[in-house]
């Protein structure tokens, strides 16, 4: 029985079978003969799918010592790890390629920043700073990112590392990670617009774009996404300030929304997790941000347990009704699920090089694996489809396979214990 005709319940190594394991594989090498001219030399593109079958194995770590020694017919390991940190092929062309593969060509684009905890000082872009995935400010690098919200699943568009001023002003740093003179500063909101227009450029329809109080209170941001025609729903801090109707002067949200009256405020649910549905308290109201010409919406959110509150800007229709507010406000509640599995399945955050182009090369690669999964788990028949880490697990027992029946030893040690299985201890 193949995976695409069994339930997901049922995805356990016992339903690991010879066909089954062989439409994977025939399926991973058409998926990666997409990305085949991206690569200038037959040695890269070896290199390529060796690294992608590190990133699908068994190794619990994905640092390259660790992926290369579970991999089946593995290359010589230093021509691993030139290809990956000093390599001279350029990533931007396997993103370009990556968004052309994505099934869905219309979606809302979710723009967030994520942490990458480090130990030294070394890596590119590494400085003491806030990391949402530490909740506190600490050494990591940040990596800026955008993702598709379609229909059901979340794909991956494009990521760039954000590099702070220590590092693009200082010639020493920069040589020593091999930081290219065209590479400069620029904040993460002006990277963040850039991919929402290279987003634009291979043709996704981006009916609107989300994101976090980070962006979103940044006036440069928002005005990027009207020039480029696009509708947004974004966080916003508590102290930005708006005009409202014959106000004489500009008050915070948060002091706005204290003036609302509780009667006003209607329950809206905007969808359901693992814990059941997901709902809060909304109020919305026509106002005009400070810098900023015309009228938006103002959307405060208050907690149903608890008086914790948040805000959002939308620059939507003046029709548009709160439900439909609330739903695209909401939407990006999926994408820290998405970080967390890139991270946690396929070790986004597990690259020990220092090179700016070794980081770039770890990333689309790992953003080609984790793409290769959400389409293994659109093929699903299931009403609910299988979860990205029960795809991965039925993948890593197929590269575990692999690697033992490349290796002698261990194919005969296999065999030895199917024949004659060992006492169990």
């Amino acid at each position: 029985m193949s995976y695409c005709t069994f339930p997901s319940r049922f995805l356990t190594l016992a339903r690991v079978d010879a066909r089954g394991a062989r439409a994977l594989l025939d399926r991973l090498g058409q998926f990666l003969d997409r990305f085949t001219d991206c690569f200038s030399r037959r040695v890269q593109r070896n290199a390529a799918s060796q690294y992608l079958q590190g990133l699908f194995n068994d190794s619990e770590r994905k640092s390259m010592q660790a992926m290369h020694g579970r991999v089946s017919k593995p290359i010589h390991y230093q021509a691993l790890q030139h290809f990956v940190t000093h390599s001279p092929w350029p990533d931007q062309p396997l993103w370009d390629r990556l968004n052309d593969v994505i099934p869905e060509r219309r979606g809302v684009l979710a723009i967030d920043d994520t942490g990458l905890p480090k130990q030294g000082k070394h890596s590119v872009g590494v400085k003491r700073q806030y990391s949402g995935t530490l909740g506190k400010t600490g050494n990591c690098q940040v990596a800026v990112s955008s993702l598709l919200i379609g229909t059901a699943l979340v794909w991956p568009m494009r990521c760039d590392l954000y590099l702070p001023r220590e590092w693009t002003d200082d010639v020493a740093r920069r040589e020593a990670v091999d930081l290219p003179s065209r590479v400069r500063f620029r904040e993460k909101w002006r990277i963040a617009v850039g991919q929402v227009r290279a987003a634009l450029k291979r043709g996704i329809d981006v009916t609107a774009v989300v994101s976090d109080a980070d962006y979103g209170s940044v006036v440069g941001f928002r005005h990027g996404l009207e020039r480029l025609g696009l509708r947004y729903a974004v966080a916003i801090r508590s102290n930005l300030r708006v005009w409202q109707a014959g106000a004489r002067r500009a008050r915070s949200v948060a002091a706005v929304a204290k003036r609302i009256p509780g009667r006003q405020w209607r329950r809206v649910c905007w969808g359901h997790g693992t814990k059941g549905p997901l709902a809060a308290r909304f109020v919305a109201l026509r106002v005009r941000p400070a810098r900023s010409r015309g009228e938006r919406w103002l959307l405060c959110e208050r907690s149903l347990a608890k008086d914790d509150r948040k805000y959002y800007l939308l620059n939507l229709d003046a029709s548009a009704s709160l439900k439909a507010l609330v739903t695209l406000a909401r939407c990006r509640w999926p994408i820290e699920q998405q970080y967390r599995e890139l991270k946690d399945e396929l070790g986004w955050d597990h690259f020990e090089g220092r090179t700016f182009r070794g980081w770039n090369h770890h990333s689309v690669l790992t953003a080609i694996g984790f793409t290769f999964l959400q389409l293994e788990r659109r093929r699903s028949p299931d009403e609910r489809p299988p979860t990205l880490p029960q795809i991965r697990f039925w993948v890593r027992e197929i590269m575990a396979m692999l690697y033992i029946a490349s290796n002698r030893n261990l194919l005969n040690l296999a065999i030895s214990f199917q024949r004659d299985p060992p006492l169990r201890i």
